[in-house]
């Protein structure tokens, strides 16, 4: 269990500006795991429950796209020590793992609980091989959404022509899930949906062994490691013309760890390029009271809109983060970052939902830190 105490940005004039703490409790974990052969190299291990999974523990901030974000529209997650790169729970399912020689193979049923329309599940296998002590490369599939809580808003089954509107969900008739191509004279439909599929490829080079591994240096001391992922494998006219090509929907990262020699855990310095052509803006997937999810993007979604490709934004194409870390007896730990990423932070009192990036632009960046003890 836990608590999270924490405040909104800024204050509201009819309050007097007085910003309110609020405290949240939460559960960290609740989960088991069963164990097939000897617990040190299992042949199969199983955890069911809430848990925490981390495919790359290389990442502080920028990537693992493969489990966390969207694909249709494909939004990527990322942020100060988030659940998704600290030991707290993000996965609500199933995790298998086994290992066979240099391959390590996970197989993690997902139910989505971040992201509208909950409790959809999604299959992801991820692999990794470890080709020798500096080179370490992972390659996975993600099958997202694949079954869903409700198909009449997850999925795009839907056939204007045969269906009325009672029988199909409102998102539909709304027109807030559907892409309407006005070329050639004749109008031409297509439903879209949340699903999809994900493919992604990772790397890890610690090149320490080869020179003989010098006591002076930390052990994460000069790692290099990048990812790339695909946001979606549709690319019909319509896909295209709301989400992007294959260009757009291919976000990538790389990252190295700087020279500590052990006065800190980590110094990482974490680069991205995305060429997503929408905005960076979570608000459709994140409706409030009387709106619609859908999995159309900010800039396209209002009622009785025909249909037409989204603005393009590309001043936000590049992201970076700068963290540093320090372990004190094993017990009290200092963290900070200096970036310009992914964050959504929370927005004014009594309104905190804020769904956009606060880093927009090139000139856009922010620092935070934080001090915690465990135990």
């Amino acid at each position: 269990m836990g608590v999270y105490e924490g405040h909104a940005l800024a204050g509201q004039i009819a309050s007097g500006g007085r910003v309110m703490v609020s405290a949240s409790p939460y559960i960290a974990a609740a989960n088991f795991t069963y164990t097939l052969g000897d617990k040190a190299s299992p042949r199969l291990q199983a955890t069911g429950g809430l848990f925490h999974y981390n495919y790359d523990p290389n990442i502080k901030d920028l990537g693992l796209y493969l489990l966390r974000g969207s694909v249709y529209p494909g939004f990527l997650i990322s942020g100060f020590e988030t659940a998704d790169v600290v030991p707290l729970a993000n996965v609500l399912g199933l995790w298998f793992r086994n290992q066979t020689g240099i391959l390590t193979s996970d197989v993690v049923v997902n139910s989505e609980t971040q992201l509208k329309p909950y409790f959809d599940l999604s299959a992801a296998y991820i692999g990794r091989a470890r080709l020798s002590q500096a080179i370490t490369v992972g390659a996975g599939v993600n099958l997202y959404r694949v079954v869903p809580n409700d198909g009449k808003i997850s999925h795009h089954p839907y056939d204007s022509t045969s269906e009325t509107k009672d029988e199909v969900h409102p998102n539909v008739w709304q027109r807030q899930t559907i892409y309407v191509d006005t070329v050639g004279g004749k109008p031409d439909t297509t439903y879209l949906g949340f699903d999809g599929t994900k493919l992604m490829a990772d790397f890890e080079i610690d090149p320490k062994s080869w020179f003989g591994s010098p006591a002076a240096l930390g052990a994460e001391d000069l790692k290099l490691y990048g990812e790339v992922a695909v946001m979606g494998l549709n690319f019909d006219k319509a896909h295209k013309a709301v989400y992007g090509g294959l260009a757009q929907r291919m976000p990538m990262m790389a990252g190295f760890n700087l020279p500590a020699f052990g006065w800190l855990d980590h110094a990482s310095l974490e680069v991205e390029w995305y060429g997503a052509q929408f905005r960076d803006d979570l608000w459709r997937l994140e409706p409030e009271i009387n709106r619609i999810v859908s999995p159309i993007p900010f800039d396209l979604v209002k009622a009785g809109d025909e249909g037409k490709p989204p603005r393009h934004y590309a001043r936000d194409n590049v992201k970076w983060a700068f963290h540093v870390a320090k372990t004190i007896e094993g017990h009290f730990k200092i963290s900070g970052q200096i970036a310009n990423d992914h964050f959504r932070p929370f927005g004014i009192a009594n309104s905190p939902a804020t769904y956009e990036t606060a880093t927009s632009t090139p000139e856009d960046w922010y620092w935070m830190t934080k001090i915690a003890y465990f135990f």
